[in-house]
């Protein structure tokens, strides 16, 4: 009897066994989802914050432009009553007054100079010959430039042309070596790098975009929010808008001149990048720029924007309305204050360089700018020397040189 015969026919139950996944897997998966759901919801919610803002400062500056306008046609008409019942007795008094100063020898009245000193913007208004760029208009304005808060000058445009251009060569020439001269965290950088960083790769990257589009913004909201839509086409002032802009251009300048010496002296070796001498094969590993750790830059031109932003609301009624202005500065810090948490989420950087670069963007965006203008101007005037003369010194027991000159 066949083998099969005696032991009876029994045929083969094929089973198949459920796909599932490593717990693991399933774990990051919902982190990404988590992490991208409270992302688009951030960018949702701050472009519904900075609509209603631009909103809530164009109704009523438009509002103050209106009522302004008709206080001026009302006082033009009164004016123009009073000079009709005036005019007999001012023109013999006007006569009189010539004849006085012809007997006295032909004097000429004093001519009276422009008060508006080194005003970058008013000398190219004089050259351009365009009453656009007028930076003393006719009309009042619910944001006008106040006399006591010293203009964007000439020597400020060419500090910040001579440190943009020192930016650009630093990007364009062969820099220092990329050999670390620091590495690992500094007091609690690695326990706090240990709580915060995310687990794979793909939240890390998502982080580190999140933390790009949040850098942007913030740095977005003081000259484009506030100088251009708010002050320029809001309130129609451009002499205000201009003087914001260009300050907040300065302010970045200043900001970023301070982040790339400061990274290129202290090279400061990224979390990221001690994690890949470990063994971590992450697609960000072998970066050119793996020493760029210290300090943030993502923290500096974060918190330059959102120093600038409290400083304008706080300084003026950029939107009317305290409460506007005070969600506009409340806003943009926490912005600033996500860009650092994202970019320590990341690995990118540690605590203390988002700190580090919080408080120079903090100096950079409100105290030089509340120093050099809104709080009546504290800086000494930049004049090159008038003369300088150099003259060497030669007597039996040393030599030496000598330098005079006038400042």
């Amino acid at each position: 009897m066949s083998r099969r015969g005696a032991e009876g026919y029994n045929p083969r139950v094929t089973t198949r066994r459920a796909s599932s996944l490593p717990l693991s897997t399933l774990a990051a998966s919902w982190r990404s989802l988590v992490l991208g759901s409270v992302l688009l919801g951030s960018v949702l919610l701050g472009s519904v914050v900075l609509a209603g803002l631009s909103v809530g400062a164009l109704v009523p500056a438009r509002a103050a432009a209106q009522s302004a306008e008709a206080g001026t046609a009302a006082t033009a008409v009164a004016t123009e009553a009073a000079s009709e019942d005036d005019a007999d007795d001012v023109a013999p008094a006007a006569a009189y007054e010539g004849e006085e100063s012809g007997a006295s020898g032909g004097e000429r009245p004093e001519v009276v100079e422009d008060a508006r000193g080194e005003d970058v913007m008013a000398s190219i208004s004089d050259a351009l010959d365009e009453p656009g760029l007028d930076t003393q208009p006719a009309d009042p304005h619910r944001l006008a430039w106040r006399d006591a808060w010293p203009r964007y000058s000439f020597d400020e445009a060419v500090l910040t042309l001579g440190l943009g251009a020192l930016l650009v060569a630093s990007e364009l020439l062969p820099n220092s070596s990329f050999t670390p001269n620091w590495r690992g965290g500094l007091l609690f950088d690695d326990g706090v790098r240990n709580g915060l960083r995310l687990d794979t790769f793909p939240e890390r990257d998502n982080a580190r975009i999140a933390a790009d589009v949040l850098m942007w913004t913030t740095m977005a909201l003081p000259v484009v929010v506030d100088a251009f839509f708010a002050v320029g086409i809001g309130d129609g002032n451009w002499d205000s808008a201009f003087q914001m802009g260009l300050i907040s251009v300065e302010a970045y300048t200043i900001s970023l001149v301070v982040w790339r010496v400061t990274a290129l002296l202290a090279r400061r070796q990224r979390p990221l990048d001690t994690a890949c001498e470990a063994g971590d094969t992450s697609p960000h590993c072998d970066s050119r720029f793996a020493t760029q750790s210290f300090f943030s830059n993502h923290a500096v031109n974060a918190f330059t924007g959102a120093a600038l932003t409290c400083l304008h609301h706080s300084s003026m009624p950029v939107f009317g309305d305290v409460g506007w202005d005070g969600t506009a500065c409340v806003t943009s810090t926490l912005l600033a204050t996500a860009v650092g948490l994202l970019r320590v989420m990341s690995d990118h950087e540690y605590l203390t360089d988002v700190l580090t670069g919080a408080a120079v963007g903090w100096i950079s965006g409100y105290v030089l700018p509340w120093l050099l203008h809104y709080q009546g101007g504290a800086r000494p005037e930049l004049r090159a020397p008038i003369a300088f003369i150099a003259a060497p010194i030669v007597s039996d027991d040393h030599i030496g040189l000598t330098a005079a000159g006038w400042f």
